[in-house]
């Protein structure tokens, strides 16, 4: 259960961050519903049968998941979730930027040299567009997506369901 309530809290942030949007929160329900033998109703049916609600009030049904989140796990799994935004071409570059920046002020993402590159990046964005430093702007998200993805892949966690994947056969635990 643990597993599945970090991932509801990183599903809950990555909404109201707007890095995902409620059909992909949706298909992860209905792969948790699918891959558990008694799975847990009630909040997670809910949120299954949510298609028509704003994105805010999914991510309180997701935040009905019992326990706590662990927020080490559940910073891994948004590095991991940014990553795999960046790399699909379904994030902005811009926009994880701003999100990296943000959780790190937030002091939530773990990875040092990923910190460091989130605080610096929006100045040099900036300093690169205006000639003040060596970087352009494609070098300066170069180094973002280099850090990012090596953030993830040392992550030492992985999605039960790989949310906004196309070909996303549910996974059963294994025994």
């Amino acid at each position: 259960m643990s597993q599945l309530r970090d991932e509801a809290e990183a599903l809950a942030k990555a909404l109201e961050f707007g890095v995902c949007d409620v059909a992909e929160v949706i298909a992860w329900s209905d792969a948790q519903v699918l891959r558990e033998d008694q799975p847990p109703f009630g909040w997670l049916c809910d949120v299954s049968l949510a298609r028509d609600l704003y994105p805010q009030d999914v991510a309180g049904m997701l935040r009905q998941c019992p326990g706590t989140p662990a927020k080490s796990n559940v910073s891994r799994l948004l590095v991991i979730l940014l990553n795999d935004r960046l790399k699909s071409g379904t994030g902005c570059s811009s926009r994880i930027a701003s999100l990296l920046y943000k959780l790190t002020f937030a002091n939530e993402i773990e990875d040092l040299h990923l910190r460091e590159i989130a605080r610096w990046i929006w100045d040099a964005i900036d300093d690169g567009e205006a000639g003040q430093i060596q970087e352009t702007r494609e070098q300066v998200f170069g180094e973002m997506a280099d850090a990012l993805d090596r953030a993830a892949t040392d992550a030492a966690t992985t999605w039960s369901f790989r949310v906004g994947e196309q070909d996303n056969s549910p996974r059963r635990p294994s025994a």
